[in-house]
């Protein structure tokens, strides 16, 4: 038994201790909390119900007119904003960034419509050659181009392959398919085969290049052909991670249509990466 003397004086420890543990990379993680800021928010609904069902986190899906002043409790702030970054949300992914936050870009955080910006794609190591014309077909390693289907026709067929062959965010109860043949992008390598997942329904984004040299550890490819041109695409860009200050961008290019979302390994890495415990 404890006596009162004691039980007073190990008490504020047990405050401190308790306090300390609740932190996570400089952030107060209290944190079952998420924060998700978006401009349409349909597509990305099975993710969030996805992180609430198997992470057991709590999202706050709010737009850029109504963002909290405060992101300090949020163990992840997740980004799905498909037109402009407004400059309060693009400073304010920033800061929390790097002070120990924990920032999750989906799909179209990275294209053309942030390429006005003034401090985000420096931000995320990336560059984006000729965006006013990424609509139009595009060659490997030309302009930044994007694709998302014919009329009538929505959606295009990526293949992702697994680049990294041990970490947590791509192997942690993620089921891949069948090994395909695939050469790196970025590397003097030769083909070989790699874990594969095919998207049937997607939009293809091409030749987003690194500006920060090899600070991206980077964990996806693609494979995608364009039906306009049959142009073969085959590059390391469609996951990765890097740190920034005191944390951490995490980037998934999946995710245009809410079947991406739906299919269990895309939400489950999105998960991955908001667990992981960064080492």
């Amino acid at each position: 038994m404890i006596t009162t003397t004691l039980r007073r004086s190990f008490l504020p420890w047990l405050g401190f201790i308790f306090a300390a543990g609740l932190l996570f990379n400089g952030v107060a993680a209290a944190d079952n909390r998420l924060l998700l800021v978006h401009d349409e928010a349909k597509p990305v609904e099975p993710l969030v119900a996805f992180l609430k069902a198997k992470g057991g986190f709590d999202t706050t899906v709010v737009d850029q007119a109504h963002l909290p002043a405060d992101w300090s409790g949020y163990r992840a702030v997740l980004g799905y904003i498909h037109n402009r970054l407004l400059e309060p949300t693009e400073l304010a992914i920033i800061d929390y960034t790097k002070k120990g936050g924990r920032f999750v870009a989906l799909h179209h955080m990275i294209s053309s419509g942030k390429a006005e910006n003034k401090y985000y794609f420096d931000f995320m190591g990336i560059q984006l050659d000729s965006p006013k014309e990424s609509s139009a077909p595009v060659a490997p390693g030309a302009g930044y181009g994007w694709y998302t289907g014919g009329e009538g026709e929505p959606g295009v067929k990526v293949t992702l392959v697994r680049l990294h062959p041990t970490h947590f965010i791509v192997t942690h109860d993620v089921q891949w398919g069948a090994p395909i043949r695939y050469q790196s992008s970025d590397a003097l390598a030769v083909a070989r085969e790699y874990p594969s997942i095919v998207l049937p329904k997607s939009e293809a984004y091409m030749n987003h290049k690194y500006t920060d040299g090899r600070e991206k550890t980077v964990l996806i490819g693609f494979q995608y052909t364009d039906p306009r041109t049959h142009t073969f695409f085959e590059q390391d860009r469609t996951a990765w991670f890097k740190k920034s200050g005191a944390g951490m961008i995490f980037y998934f290019q999946s995710g245009h249509f809410s079947e991406e979302y739906e299919n269990p390994n895309i939400s489950q890495m999105i998960l991955n990466a908001i667990i992981w415990d960064g080492r």
